[in-house]
């Protein structure tokens, strides 16, 4: 399932970018935990925006969890509203994360 999750991070990734010209960004890093007593993956979604006055891209944080479902989900929201889009409410625990999610929580503006 992870391979699955990841074939589709990427094809929503270039999607958007090719689409919409969108600068999207996956990044996954690595921490340790003592609690769990293992490595734990961060997977965070960035977008790259032109800074005029340092005349470079700056990585703006879109989003961040341990789930590669839940970046699909990301991906696959701001996907649908690039497109103006009515939202998926199919499943409800992504519905009550997707609140506390201030991209996604606008009422289908995108930036």
């Amino acid at each position: 399932m992870a391979g699955s999750n990841s074939t589709m991070i990427h094809k929503l990734q270039k999607a958007i970018n090719i689409k919409y010209g969108e600068k999207i960004l996956i990044n996954r890093t690595q921490f340790y935990s003592e609690q769990k007593k293992k490595a734990i993956t961060m997977y965070t979604v960035k977008k790259a925006v032109w800074d005029e006055e340092i005349q470079k891209n700056k990585n703006k944080e879109l989003f961040t969890t341990t789930s590669q479902l839940q970046i699909v989900l990301f991906l696959r929201d701001y996907w649908y509203i690039l497109n103006n889009k009515e939202l998926p409410t199919g499943n409800e625990i992504w519905n009550k994360l997707r609140k506390t999610i201030p991209l996604l929580n606008q009422e289908g503006q995108a930036e």
